[in-house]
């Protein structure tokens, strides 16, 4: 028969943890929040350098319209002009909804903690894009297009704001399915 010993405080024995929650990196599911963000980023910065300069842009919609319609040069070059400004605004913006969803769900911040978190990581990697474009002479970099991804990210925290709704799927269903009656009252 074996004694029992009091927990020795030397070893870390019997001395509670501040928090029992695990970090957020070791929780269920982490890869499947904070991946898309991360991936979308280096998507956006490998389009940064000569891949994404203008000049393949505007081969690519010469080929794409070259099968539906005839279109003048400078028609071909508004439209890249307005094609890549869209870009840039979709990009940015999805990428605020990923940090934010990664954020708000995985790392459990409130919604204005993770809306700063995320419009931070969209600055950073407006930043990184803008400053690797200085790297290329196909690119040039420009502090307008820094101030038309952070529009974008905060148009998207704007319409994020409004339409997400706190709490899971599951009680917003509850809620829904307890307003409903059904048969007479």
């Amino acid at each position: 028969m074996s004694a029992k010993h009091p927990a020795n405080p030397d070893r870390g024995e019997g001395i509670e943890p501040l928090s029992s929650a695990p970090p957020f990196w070791r929780k269920p599911n982490f890869l499947y929040y904070w991946l898309p963000p991360v991936l979308w980023g280096l998507a956006v910065l490998c389009l940064s350098g000569d891949l994404g300069s203008g000049n393949n842009t505007l081969d690519i919609l010469k080929w794409l319209f070259s099968w539906f319609v005839d279109l003048e040069p400078a028609q071909l070059k508004i439209i890249n002009s307005y094609g890549r400004k869209t870009g840039h605004v979709l990009a940015y913006g999805c990428m605020y909804f990923l940090w934010f969803r990664a954020f708000r769900a995985q790392a459990h911040y409130g919604p204005w903690r993770a809306c700063l978190w995320s419009l931070g990581f969209c600055l950073f990697y407006a930043s990184m894009d803008e400053g690797r474009q200085w790297l290329y002479a196909s690119r040039g970099a420009s502090i307008s297009d820094v101030f038309l991804d952070m529009s974008a990210a905060s148009l998207a925290a704007l319409i994020t704001g409004t339409v997400w709704t706190p709490g899971s799927k599951s009680a917003a269903i509850s809620n829904i399915a307890e307003r409903q009656t059904i048969g007479p009252e």
